[in-house]
């Protein structure tokens, strides 16, 4: 009896588990192709874009879908430019945009998340200042 009752607790359980492994892989395979991107934009931030771009490099890494960040400069005067190329060319997955101002560089991201589609989130970081969220 209990053996029997073991077996259907199992049988559902098994069912349940590859009902649901099944949807996950429609789903997944419905999103294939479509890459996620975020915007960083940055203006004399030399000394917190390395690891702004660690922090937003994990969170990609996090999820379950194809993303990409997209750095759009306002006019540096610093290493801000050289740092993300370097950071770049080791691998991480970077766009780089160049704006004269910051207000230029805002209107350049939303016409950027336009065109792509599919951007989760604009920050925004300048010199002595924390990244702030102003899109997510």
């Amino acid at each position: 009896m209990w053996a029997l009752l073991l077996v259907a607790v199992f049988a559902v359980y098994g069912t349940l588990v590859l009902v649901w492994q099944l949807w996950a892989w429609l789903v997944l395979h419905h999103d294939q192709g479509k890459v996620v991107y975020f915007i960083v934009l940055t203006q004399n931030a030399e000394r917190d874009i390395e690891m702004v771009l660690r922090r937003v490099h994990h969170k990609c890494l996090t999820l379950e879908y194809p993303t990409r960040v997209c750095v759009i400069d306002a006019g540096s005067t610093d290493l801000t430019i050289p740092i993300v190329e370097r950071m770049a060319r080791r691998g991480m997955p970077l766009d780089i945009l160049s704006a004269p101002t910051m207000e230029t560089a805002l209107e350049t991201a939303r016409e950027y998340g336009e065109a792509t589609g599919s951007v989760r989130c604009i920050y925004q970081l300048r010199q002595g200042q924390e990244l702030t969220t102003i899109v997510c």
